[in-house]
């Protein structure tokens, strides 16, 4: 009698402890599995800026500078910062612009892959242009008012292309990639950018 109480016990933490073998093991999956259906706990993205998924080919028009440049089907093989300023770049564009200038200054010797370009919906003013002699580098198109273009910048959950200075990325293969909000963090920009060109042999 006692021989069979000692193997019934003897059976029972042997299940005990294959069940807690079991649950060790799948303990992973279920919890992943409750973190993404249930619980929706997603993983966030290593980047700072938003992710443009899928990326969308920018069809570009032939475009003129106000230094004189002509550019057809985008502005070759760089990475390209695009900052569309609506009717006047307030404060918040020429800072924006001041970071975007900074950004590639700090992107050292990998600087030449990185250009930036500003786009204003109306003619300069005097006013802008002395503002803009300390931005030799940038490629500054004025009084552009092309929609369709305009319309290729348009992200849902975003507010209208030229309303507010945001950034926007476009990779050596004309590829509206990422963008970030007029208000941000320039050093995690920067950061962005470096992590790109590192992993990038484009451009």
């Amino acid at each position: 009698m006692s021989t069979e109480s000692d193997k019934s016990r003897s059976l029972f933490w042997y299940r005990i402890k294959l069940l807690a073998l079991i649950t060790v093991f799948l303990s992973p999956f279920i919890g992943g599995w409750l973190a993404l259906y249930v619980f929706d706990l997603r993983p966030v993205s290593g980047n700072y800026g938003n992710l443009v998924h899928p990326v969308k080919k920018i069809s570009w028009p032939t475009l003129a500078t106000i230094d004189g440049q002509r550019f057809e089907a985008g502005f070759g093989r760089k990475w390209t910062f695009v900052l569309f300023a609506g009717e006047d770049c307030t404060e918040l564009c020429r800072n924006n612009l001041y970071y975007m200038r900074q950004i590639r200054t700090l992107l050292g010797r990998d600087n030449q892959r990185l250009q930036n370009v500003l786009f204003i919906a109306a003619p300069l003013d005097d006013e802008m242009r002395n503002f803009l002699h300390d931005y030799p580098r940038l490629a500054v198109i004025e009084n552009f008012r092309d929609t369709n273009l305009l319309a290729q910048f348009e992200l849902d959950g975003t507010e209208t292309v030229g309303s507010a200075p945001r950034i926007y990325l476009v990779d050596p293969d004309q590829n509206l990639m990422m963008h970030y909000p007029a208000e941000n963090e320039h050093a995690r920009i920067l950061e962005d950018l470096k992590k790109l060109m590192k992993l990038s042999q484009i451009g």
